[in-house]
């Protein structure tokens, strides 16, 4: 058993794909797989609220589709952007594939993740799996699609090749939105990821730093933005922070900053 710091370990569970770990911190709640780093964390008494940072960011894909009406979430954890999304996008459908039983059973009865909400739809699976089944079977198609699938050992690799991004695209509506977290400080595979992101959506990646944190999230689009809609944008970020409570001025700014050239070239700044 690890020790994380003052927290208390609620629940401690090993399966054939590691060790889970839910550990209270005052009114802070986290997952953990088995290593220091917290796969999620919950207020206990605001569960829809997004604690950490780098799902904060993860979220700044509102900036650039405010209006989902569906959503697939690749990696559950503890479900803080499926909480996220059914607090503030009530007539919204979550679709979510997870590959861990043992970390649906946790989410749910650890993390109030709901168990009978009609716009939530979890399954058990591989999220390259899912995608190519979405592109090549069915007439799917998302708002946004956030991949956020993260193990111990790292980002599940089935989720970082080009037949995955190329799936991706190809299930995103027109004003779709990919939303991924990547772990910067591993330079060669960051790199190439990007590229691959960039390739399956035809230079539309874009790179949003998390502030004080190893983790970078990429934003890519279906679409091009014109310098009307970021005026308006500018214009309604406040009110929509207002709302939210993710950072989202600061991730607007970090978002122009770290892509001057990528933004030059679609706003026309």
């Amino acid at each position: 058993m690890r020790i994380y710091g003052d927290g208390s370990l609620i629940h401690q569970a090993v399966s054939d794909d590691g060790l889970i770990e839910v550990v209270d911190s005052g009114n802070i709640r986290s997952l953990h797989f088995g290593t220091f780093p917290r796969q999620s964390s919950m207020r206990l008494n605001q569960p829809h609220y997004l604690e950490l940072s780098y799902t904060q960011a993860m979220m700044g894909c509102l900036l650039l589709n405010p209006n989902p009406q569906r959503v697939l979430v690749i990696g559950l954890g503890g479900g803080s952007l499926v909480k996220f999304l059914l607090h503030h996008f009530p007539d919204c459908y979550v679709d979510v594939v997870e590959y861990r039983r043992d970390v649906v059973d946790v989410a749910q009865s650890f993390f109030q993740v709901p168990i009978d909400n009609p716009n939530l739809n979890i399954n058990l699976g591989d999220g390259y799996l899912y995608v190519n089944q979405c592109f090549y079977q069915t007439d799917f198609s998302y708002d946004l699609i956030l991949v956020d699938a993260y193990d111990q050992n790292g980002m599940a690799a089935s989720v970082g090749v080009q037949a995955f991004f190329d799936a991706c695209s190809g299930i995103l509506t027109d004003n779709g939105v990919l939303s991924i977290n990547l772990w910067g400080s591993e330079r060669a595979l960051f790199n190439s990821t990007m590229e691959r992101i960039n390739e399956s959506f035809q230079q539309r990646a874009m790179i949003l730093p998390v502030e004080n944190k190893g983790n970078v999230i990429a934003l890519a689009t279906k679409f091009n933005v014109e310098n009307a809609y970021l005026k308006k944008l500018r214009q309604q970020v406040n009110s929509l922070e207002m709302v939210y409570q993710i950072n989202l001025p600061r991730s607007l700014q970090n978002l122009i900053r770290q892509n001057r050239n990528f933004i030059h070239r679609l706003f026309a700044i």
